[in-house]
């Protein structure tokens, strides 16, 4: 008689799911706010790596932000929308990093002049800026020149209410805040990026340079009426 064949095995169940990495959750229980926040991590990511230059650039922030194209564009939109996050995120972060030159703001050349030399030497180390002035200056430029009053309105939205109550509590002169704010940005903005006779990058040589600049407007009183 035949040997009697064993019954066949059943499958083996399927492998669980890993678990997600530390620190990093799925993307289905990711936050909206979460997702964006990794979109954004990733264009800064891509933009020093030089992937701003690229045709694939769009792939590329989904590869690194570990999304799909199509969730890329629900929450991060093109890539002129995600360009223009980023540069405000990183403006936003600069504006807290600056609120205690302007908590200790005081009238005078000194002041000006550090204050100026601070948020000159800050921009220009910026690690993002200068990857994109390197590798994408065209996806950047115009939001520091052509479009500057974006830059300057959020900058506004900050400093105003902080000078204001300082000429209201008479710590400053009674100022017009919205012209002093757009030429000081102005007048940044500048020197970040454009060369001049002054050697920016030389704390000592920007300092001096903008002391004789701020006393110069100081002695720039209107003429007395007969």
């Amino acid at each position: 008689m035949p040997e009697p064949q064993a019954p066949p095995q059943p499958p083996a169940p399927p492998a669980p799911p890993a678990p997600p990495a530390a620190g990093r959750r799925p993307a289905a229980r990711r936050s909206p706010e979460e997702i964006r926040a990794r979109i954004l991590d990733a264009a800064a990511e891509g933009l020093t790596d030089g992937e701003f230059g690229s045709d694939r650039l769009l792939s590329a922030i989904a590869r690194r932000a570990g999304v799909s194209r199509p969730t890329l564009y629900k929450y991060g939109g093109s890539v002129e929308d995600i360009k223009e996050a980023l540069i405000q995120r990183e403006l936003t972060t600069f504006i807290e990093v600056a609120r205690p030159w302007l908590d200790e703001m005081t009238w005078s050349a000194d002041y000006f002049a550090d204050l100026l030399v601070f948020v000159i030497g800050y921009s220009r180390e910026h690690p993002l800026l200068k990857a994109a002035l390197r590798t994408a200056p065209q996806n950047v430029l115009p939001m520091f020149t052509v479009r500057a009053d974006l830059t300057i309105d959020r900058v506004a939205e900050i400093a105003a209410p902080v000078i204001q109550d300082k000429i209201d509590r008479g710590r400053l002169p009674p100022v017009d805040v919205d012209i002093l704010i757009d030429l000081l940005c102005r007048v940044a903005l500048s020197m970040v990026f454009t060369h001049s006779r002054v050697d920016a990058d030389d704390p000592e040589a920007l300092r001096r340079y903008l002391r004789t600049a701020v006393n110069f407007a100081a002695y720039l009183q209107p003429a007395p009426t007969r």
